[in-house]
């Protein structure tokens, strides 16, 4: 089986003068990204850097940013993405956590790095940009971009052997217990997923796939990866356009994208902005979108903006990457239709079981709801520095999705909601999924969010947060009487709250905890 390390070598052997990424305007071709990884996985060696080593990033998303990741994988060490916005406390703790051997980072980070105080593991850093080199610890050796890259690789250089199930690279999401975790993803995960997507989608060297999400999102694992596995080129979104419609929709027609990944809420707004026709006259051929519901009202709006486009639905946690796929049809569309398409059917190295409140299997019939559990060869190692769970319990490649979903007929599943969104108002079951879909069959309502917070007796209650179309009011007394009219009253909202916009995590999602804290905080 090929590993990671062994694509951008292949593909700039066969195709060195395609272009392989284009970024605000600056093209570099296929050998001209693998001479600058090989130079600088040449000069992470001779810093110390060893298979099996993590090597941290933290930095804006760029052309440097590939070569980063390449040469990572060309050492044999794994990559660690730490999101560029995030607070340096959080940085401090994910690099330290998995006891990163070098930082590519910028020097504004690194001072604060410094003064926050340098993981113990930390012996080197490399300096993407022109600023100085800060003063701190004698002990952390710097070296600046220019140095690690303009220079050639020793003679006979050949990436590092690595297996299948190597450790590639470490993404850390949120914990339950308040502190991130990291989630390790082999070669064979990753690549069980971008062949898969290569094949499916009709990947060739005549694409250009945009690369919205950053790097510490599990979207990127496709932008970066099937781009250089078809000999594609790499179109990336600058950071600060990554939440901006019009922008987004300029960079598709005027870079040629043909393929679109991301969340659908940069869909909507690119929906939204009044520059879509540069969308709808746009080359894109295929458009896939996951990591949150897609509400319907918006996704027909997509498929009369791109008639000609292929609509997929892709569903997975970071611990699998993407585990089930549905393409998106005219039934799902339909006028009668209210819930959001499925989320489809296990991918080829998927296999999906649902499991009853009670953890134990229940009979994966049409109509059968349960908790999506997940085997095959995309489910991660585990947790860093953690037994993984399913390991624990004899079940090792075996990953609890958290997530609700109802098996259908003919096959596939239906996403009804996360198991810890889950709450119980008076006794009943309660999905917010449900009432949000009922939300957004109005025409004034143009996003819809409902979380649960504590009322004055402690018990839990649920409030809904509403941003309008454009143009309208809606009133809170008009949103109760639509749910009232079809939603039983225990799951009628005690309050509505309308907004201008929603609070959006690194990724992208709706940030629902954002939302009910400023509930907690109103209260307080």
């Amino acid at each position: 089986m090929r590993t990671l390390n062994e694509l951008l070598t292949h593909t700039a052997a066969t195709r060195p003068t395609a272009e392989a990424v284009r970024h605000r305007g600056r093209s570099t071709d296929y050998a001209g990204l693998d001479r600058a990884a090989t130079a600088l996985a040449a000069t992470l060696r001779e810093q110390g850097v060893r298979p099996g080593d993590r090597v941290g990033l933290w930095f804006g998303k760029s052309t440097e940013t590939l070569v980063t990741l390449h040469a990572i994988l060309k050492c044999g060490a794994a990559y660690v993405p730490v999101d560029p916005t995030t607070p340096v406390a959080r940085a401090a703790y994910i690099l330290g956590d998995c006891a990163v051997r070098c930082l590519v980072t910028d020097a504004p980070r690194l001072a604060l790095l410094q003064e926050h105080g340098v993981p113990a593991a930390l012996r080197t850093a490399v300096l993407v940009g022109d600023e100085p080199v800060p003063p701190g610890d004698p002990a952390l050796r710097s070296t600046s971009w220019a140095q690690a890259v303009d220079r050639p690789a020793p003679d006979g250089f050949e990436p590092t052997a690595v297996g299948p199930d190597d450790l590639a690279y470490i993404l850390y999401t949120s914990g339950s217990t308040g502190t991130p975790k990291g989630v390790m993803l082999s070669h064979r995960n990753a690549l069980a997923f971008v062949d898969w997507t290569v094949t499916e989608f009709g990947l060739t060297a005549e694409d250009r796939l945009s690369s919205h999400a950053p790097v510490h999102f599990d979207l990127s694992v496709f932008d970066v990866f099937a781009a250089v596995s078809a000999g594609a080129c790499l179109v990336l979104v600058p950071e600060h356009q990554r939440a901006l419609g019009p922008a987004l929709n300029r960079l598709v027609a005027e870079e040629g994208v043909t393929v679109w990944y991301s969340v659908p809420g940069a869909l909507i707004r690119m929906l939204d902005a009044k520059n879509r026709a540069l969308l709808e006259s746009s080359r894109l051929r295929t458009v896939l979108f996951a990591g949150e519901p897609f509400a319907l009202k918006h996704l027909r709006r997509l498929r009369a903006a791109l008639p000609g486009a292929a609509l997929h639905n892709l569903y997975g946690p970071t611990e699998t990457n993407v585990c089930t796929h549905h393409r998106v049809t005219d039934a799902d569309l339909a006028p009668d239709r209210t819930a959001s398409p499925p989320i489809g059917r296990p991918c080829p190295y998927a296999e999906a079981r649902l499991l009853g409140p009670d953890g134990r299997p229940v009979p994966d019939v049409p109509g059968a709801e349960g908790e999506l559990c997940v085997t095959g060869d995309s489910v991660m190692l585990g947790y860093w520095g953690r037994t993984p769970p399913a390991e624990a319990a004899g079940e090792a490649g075996t990953h609890r999705t958290g997530d609700l979903v109802r098996s259908l007929e003919g096959g596939g599943y239906l996403y009804l909601g996360r198991r810890d969104h889950m709450i119980k108002i008076r006794g009943h079951r309660v999905e917010p999924e449900e009432i949000e879909a009922v939300l957004m069959r109005l025409p004034d309502v143009h996003e819809a969010v409902c979380v649960a917070v504590p009322d004055a007796d402690g018990n839990q209650e649920l409030q809904a947060h509403v941003v309008p179309a454009d143009g309208a009011a809606p009133a809170p007394a008009d949103l109760r009487a639509h749910c009232m009219a079809t939603l039983p009253r225990y799951m009628v909202p005690a309050a509505f709250h309308l907004a201008g916009s929603f609070p959006r995590t690194s990724t992208g999602k709706t940030d629902r905890r954002a939302l009910a804290a400023l509930r907690l905080q109103e209260a307080a």
